[in-house]
């Protein structure tokens, strides 16, 4: 990749001379947006996401530094047919030598990544922190099994015990979810939630739980935040999470065995002032802060 701009692809810690094994983190874009049920866009997101990359410096918002840290872009897996494409970012996942970063893509591209975290961690128990507006946890939407209204439900059938796994910043319902979110064992902090108790003792509760875990996953759907913050997004929903809650809960994950993030649902045609954009980049960067903290202890 040409360098320019202000730094380097993702703020400097790309190194194209390098493999994933000698790399801190795998960048993976997954443009696809064909099973979005509603506003398409989402499949120009990581093309979007890598060009403001080269604009943001190896550094937290706390100052954390993170040059000492690597990143090897992969570039993009593309879908055509997700009935069988989808493989191939599972199997790129499985089989990954360090952590996976990836580009969303409309929610439904984290089905095949879930499948290849639970493949990589089969004999661990692996937990999931899933922030969205959405539960997607239907088993069937809009005739697909494989739709992004879907994808913690696939979880769950590979293997992902739903005691593992805690939802915050949901708002908005299927009927065919409710048993699940009521009587399945899931750990969920509404949006409301959020916002009566405070996004910290919140963090701290699932901390407590997903603490108990051997490796966490986390999937972040842009729509958890509320579309003052991100608008660009196939279905915003109003009375979402804000910035510094998100950015609080990513920070309060500290200490806990993360193991891979996914960020998507992000639109830039919805969204002209790229704010969406930008505020998916900060929370990759923030994620990569977690690590490199952990790594300086």
């Amino acid at each position: 990749m040409a360098v320019e701009g202000n730094h380097g692809f993702w703020g400097d810690l790309h190194r194209p001379d390098i493999t994933p094994k000698q790399a801190d983190f795998s960048v993976i874009g997954i443009p696809f947006d064909g099973l979005a049920s509603a506003r398409k866009g989402a499949a120009l997101a990581p093309e979007r996401l890598r060009y403001w990359s080269r604009h943001v410096t190896p550094f937290s918002e706390d100052r954390t530094r993170l040059k000492d840290l690597t990143v090897c872009d992969l570039g993009d897996i593309p879908i055509t047919n997700p009935e069988s494409d989808f493989n191939m970012v599972r199997q790129r996942v499985a089989t990954l030598p360090n952590m996976p970063i990836l580009l969303g893509g409309d929610h439904s591209v984290t089905i095949p990544i879930l499948q290849g975290q639970r493949e990589r961690y089969k004999d661990m128990r692996l937990g999931v922190l899933w922030v969205d507006a959405h539960p997607d946890l239907c088993d069937n939407f809009d005739g697909s099994r494989l739709s992004h209204a879907c994808v913690m439900r696939r979880g769950l059938e590979f293997g992902i015990e739903p005691h593992d796994v805690c939802m915050v910043g949901l708002r908005s319902w299927e009927d065919q979810e409710i048993d699940i979110i009521e009587n399945g064992g899931v750990h969920v902090y509404t949006a409301a939630d959020v916002a009566e108790r405070g996004i910290r003792k919140v963090a701290d509760s699932i901390h407590n739980i997903l603490n108990d875990c051997d490796a966490i996953h986390i999937s972040l759907d842009i729509d958890c935040l509320d579309p003052a913050f991100a608008p660009g997004t196939g279905i915003p929903e109003f009375g979402g999470l804000t910035s510094r809650d998100v950015l609080t809960l990513l920070k309060s994950m500290q200490g806990l065995p993360l193991v891979g993030l996914d960020v998507v649902e992000i639109a830039p045609p919805l969204d002209p002032s790229e704010a969406t954009v930008f505020a998916g980049l900060k929370i990759i960067m923030e994620y990569i802060a977690v690590i490199a903290r952990e790594k300086q202890k």
